[in-house]
């Protein structure tokens, strides 16, 4: 299972998220996988890291594979680069094969897509009071705000990426009933899972200042996923469903002790690779 490194980053000015991400790209060690900007965090961690993960302003986030499996680096973004970085917060996680080699085609495919249509959840929802936001994942006052700010701009996809910290001992199992629950769910809004990976436990005690910062290894995130909605209206006429809300109070909220959400939106690669900045 190739272990991939999920980086947010704050960057030193004048370095802008494009210009980050063409010098990386050129570089024969290391693969971008996802590139994309951070939005706005919907779920903020009451456990982990909340500081800094929902109290830092993230630039970009990276998820990278090392080309050469048998480097022993352990951050593939080499120093020149570090020198333009002025926050960083970073995971290992564990991605399987099969999946990682049918990302290319999938990303390609979900992002060329027709929006489908929405279900209705959500014109309901805004007609009605909307509850406070929480771990609970639903539809918030500031969350609609956000919603509508980003839409002036941008109507498109939207990636969100989720770090979990289950419940043990069944907290695993009762979030893998969800996921089977989601797939139709989400299914039907255009919502669709397209990176899971285990996150590869810290040494105890070990770590660096900029993330994975010592911790010990039962203290610290599972499980990480990416997924893919059309726009940020559908993933949010998906929370005003009772569909979902269904299964989040189910199975989500007992398999989870932690959980951090942020909504990004993703660059084009080929595009900012092939730019001159």
């Amino acid at each position: 299972m190739p272990a991939l490194t999920l980086h947010l980053l704050t960057l030193t000015p004048p370095t802008t998220p494009e210009s980050f991400i063409a010098q990386l790209s050129k570089l024969p060690e290391t693969k971008i996988v996802v590139a994309s900007r951070p939005r706005q965090t919907v779920i903020h961690p009451n456990i982990l890291d909340a500081n800094p993960l929902a109290s830092t302003n993230w630039d970009l986030l990276l998820l990278l594979q090392p080309t050469n499996p048998a480097s022993t680096s352990t951050n593939p973004i080499p120093p020149p680069l570090q020198s333009l970085i002025k926050s960083e917060y970073k995971i290992t996680a564990g991605i399987p094969s099969k999946l990682l080699a049918a990302y290319p085609t999938k990303d390609k495919i979900l992002k060329a897509k027709p929006q489908p249509a929405l279900t209705g959840s959500l014109s309901k929802a805004l007609s009605k009071e909307s509850k406070s936001t929480s771990q609970n994942l639903e539809l918030s006052p500031q969350l609609i705000a956000f919603m509508d700010e980003l839409c002036k701009t941008h109507n498109g996809p939207v990636t969100m990426l989720n770090l979990l910290h289950f419940n043990h001992p069944n907290g695993k199992k009762s979030y893998f009933n969800y996921g089977q629950a989601f797939i139709p769910v989400a299914g039907k809004r255009g919502g669709d899972a397209k990176i899971v990976g285990n996150v590869v436990r810290p040494a105890d005690g070990a770590g660096d200042s900029r993330g994975e910062n010592g911790r010990p290894s039962e203290e610290w995130w599972n499980e990480i996923s990416i997924v893919h909605y059309p726009s940020i209206r559908h993933f949010c006429d998906m929370l005003a469903g009772e569909d979902y809300q269904g299964i989040n109070e189910e199975h989500r909220l007992s398999a989870l002790r932690d959980t951090f959400l942020l909504c990004t939106t993703e660059f084009d690669l080929e595009g900012v690779a092939s730019s001159k900045l």
